[in-house]
């Protein structure tokens, strides 16, 4: 049990009050819940977590990024995962308090690499096509995990994960406060059992799965760029002799200049942690999301669709589709429309500019008819009526092509005024490719399951459902891409 919290520390709930009077403690018993956290909000859990973040690592206090990345404390990391961790327990309504079909948005499920460094850039290039995006919480739930890789008892292995993590979570601030963006738990981090079940049928269908090269160029090269931090931080003497070790010679002089080159490396990335690693090291976790037959049951729930721009997730996405179901042949037209547009996309641009860019209202036309046509995939039952759909959507998908590309130049135009600099780099091509296929019945029969056991609820709800590949190069997507 943790001990109770002082009441002259401050409250995360927002309401300035202090602990005698504040309804979220930050500091209890991770084993309960005295305090009603089962049906709290998803949109107020997030603020929680940003304001714990900004508190408990002193930038209410006025800390700098860069003393941040220096002086992050063990102490910091432990009071923080002791609030998020009290934030996800076994007592929480998740059902309950995710979003709902029916609202009238588009909510898609991001289903690519989690990680810090990846996740920010692909959230903002797909950001204009969606009125709200979910996010498996990339913060990893320490209930859950063994004490010698915890962070809550060791909290020294994870200094370098939460510069990414808190990095990423400043970053999405203003997304998250107007709920365009949403954190939520994996399911299975709270019903340990559904993380099993949905484990072990991951496992069997993944079997015979490859992942595609160009995912594991991108792994690879985030993992040079931590090789490059962990080497920039080493202490004077092991760095030089990691350079002697190599054969090298280095002048007095050359030395002092390449300390200086590997400390400048270290104070530049915003990545990277300021402080000696020391014997003991750093872990670096590899964050997928969540797996397929958790993502259909959260887009169930939800009725989001899922979404990636990972060849080998989309894969995943395929393989639980029926190969030619007969939904897949009514849908191939408006697929085939789509794959042969070209789209834009924001890439190397800052959050507040994606965010006054939907607050022009720009490409909200597009939005909604992406809102009909993910309203038609989930909602049109018979194949007469779906039939008439897809006819009369593809051929107004065109028109509104041509809107979208005009609001794209505007968009474009701002950018420039808004950084007063070139576009290089600021946007991306690339494609839409949307698939509507019905479940494979085995499928279906095995989330129904999942559904009366964890969910108690009587069954899944047999839709057709929708899903999304943003192809950013010119290649064909590997997989059954019904085009």
């Amino acid at each position: 049990m943790d001990k109770p919290a002082k009441l002259n520390e401050p409250c995360y709930c927002g309401s300035g009050k202090r602990y005698k009077h504040c309804h979220f403690l930050r500091a209890r018993s991770v084993e309960a819940d005295p305090l009603g956290w089962a049906d709290v909000s998803l949109a107020r859990r997030n603020r929680i977590l940003i304001s714990a973040a900004e508190d408990i690592f002193g930038f209410r206090k006025g800390r700098t990024w860069q003393e941040f990345k220096s002086k992050i404390a063990d102490e910091e990391i432990r009071e923080f995962f002791k609030v998020h961790g009290s934030m996800w327990g076994p007592e929480t309504n998740w059902v309950g308090i995710m979003p709902k079909p029916g609202d009238g948005k588009l909510r898609g499920l991001y289903l690519g690499d989690v990680r810090p460094e990846l996740i920010l850039r692909n959230l903002l290039r797909f950001s204009l096509y969606n009125d709200q995006i979910l996010v498996i919480d990339p913060f990893p739930n320490a209930r859950n995990i063994k004490p010698k890789y915890n962070p809550i008892d060791n909290p020294h292995q994870y200094k370098a994960e939460m510069i990414k993590l808190i990095y990423f979570l400043f970053q999405i601030k203003p997304w998250i406060e107007n709920e365009l963006v949403q954190l939520i738990p994996d399911p299975g981090d709270i019903d340990r059992e559904l993380k099993w079940d949905t484990v072990e049928l991951a496992q069997s269908r993944r079997a015979g799965l490859v992942i595609d090269e160009a995912d594991l160029a991108e792994v690879q090269d985030l993992g040079q760029q931590d090789l490059g931090r962990f080497l920039s931080a080493m202490d004077d003497q092991s760095l030089l002799g990691m350079v002697k070790k190599s054969g090298q010679s280095l002048s007095g002089e050359q030395e002092r200049k390449f300390l200086d080159y590997m400390r400048r490396q270290l104070r530049e990335d915003p990545l990277a942690l300021n402080q000696p690693v020391g014997r003991r090291g750093q872990l670096t976790m590899m964050r997928g999301g969540t797996n397929i037959e958790t993502a259909l049951l959260i887009s169930n729930v939800t009725g989001a669709f899922p979404y990636t721009s990972m060849r080998t997730r989309w894969q995943e996405i395929m393989s639980v589709s029926e190969e030619l179901s007969e939904t897949a042949r009514i849908w191939s037209p408006l697929a085939k429309t789509f794959h042969s547009l070209d789209f834009k996309f924001l890439n190397n641009v800052d959050v507040e500019f994606a965010k006054m860019v939907r607050e022009d209202g720009r490409l909200e036309g597009f939005r909604g008819f992406l809102r009909s046509v993910g309203k038609g995939a989930t909602e049109i039952s018979s194949l007469s009526s779906q039939d008439n759909f897809v006819r009369d959507t593809k051929d107004a998908l065109i028109g509104e092509h041509q809107k979208a590309t005009a609001e794209w130049d505007k968009i474009q135009n701002d950018f420039a005024g808004w950084a007063g600099a070139g576009l290089a780099g600021a946007f991306l091509g690339g494609h839409i490719i949307p698939d509507v296929a019905a479940l494979s019945a085995g499928v279906v029969a095995t989330l129904g399951q999942l559904f009366r056991r964890h969910l108690k609820r009587a069954h899944f709800r047999k839709t057709n459902p929708l899903s999304v590949f943003i192809d950013l190069s010119e290649k064909e997507p590997k997989g059954k891409v019904l085009v």
